[in-house]
Parts: structure tokens; sequence; C-alpha cells
């Protein structure tokens, strides 16, 4: 049975999952791999909210059940744990067009 080495950082970073109800289009020739999608932002009261474009979006934080661990292989084979993932925002609702009103 194969052995897996764990290496935990000194300091992991605080991460969080982004779950989106929908699609995200772009078009055939953009790929959305390590893209700049839209802004987090949380506010006072720890409500998320996503801004994409000119649309915003309003979620909710929820914990996750069962946490997920985010590692990276190393060249010496060994597993680094970079961080714990506890919790995610979830977006479900349309989104909210933004829209400024003219100074006249």
């Amino acid at each position: 049975m194969p052995q897996v080495v764990l290496k935990i950082k000194d300091s992991l970073d605080r991460w969080g999952m982004v779950e989106l109800q929908g699609k995200v289009d772009c078009p055939p020739s953009v790929t959305l791999q390590g893209a700049h999608i839209g802004d987090l932002h949380i506010d006072k009261s720890g409500t998320p909210q996503l801004v994409i474009g000119h649309h915003i979006l309003t979620g909710k934080v929820v914990k996750l059940e069962k946490p997920f661990g985010v590692m990276t292989k190393t060249r010496d084979k060994e597993w680094v744990i970079r961080s714990v993932i506890q919790e995610k925002y979830i977006f479900k609702t349309r989104p909210k067009p933004i829209i400024q009103k003219s100074g006249s």
C-alpha cells in the first residue's frame, strides 16, 4: 500500500469556496481558468456580495459539513496542505443590475 506524506504549512491560508447556482457565459474563444470573474465583498452583517460586471449577487455563508483540504504536490512527492476550506459562499438568487443615478 503506497504511503502519502503530508506536510502542514506553519500558517494555513484562509480559503473559501464560491458556489454559483447557474452558469457564467463567455465567448467560446475565452477560457475562465485563472480569469478574474468578479469581486467578492462581505458587508458589516457578514452577507457576501459578488459583483460581476454590471451585476450584483447577494448570497449567504454556509459552514461545510465536511471540510475540504487543499493540497499541492512537491518535487519530493510530498503533499503539502495549503489550506482547509470550512465555509462556502452560496449565490442562488438572480443577479440585479447596478444602476447609477445621473447627476443632473
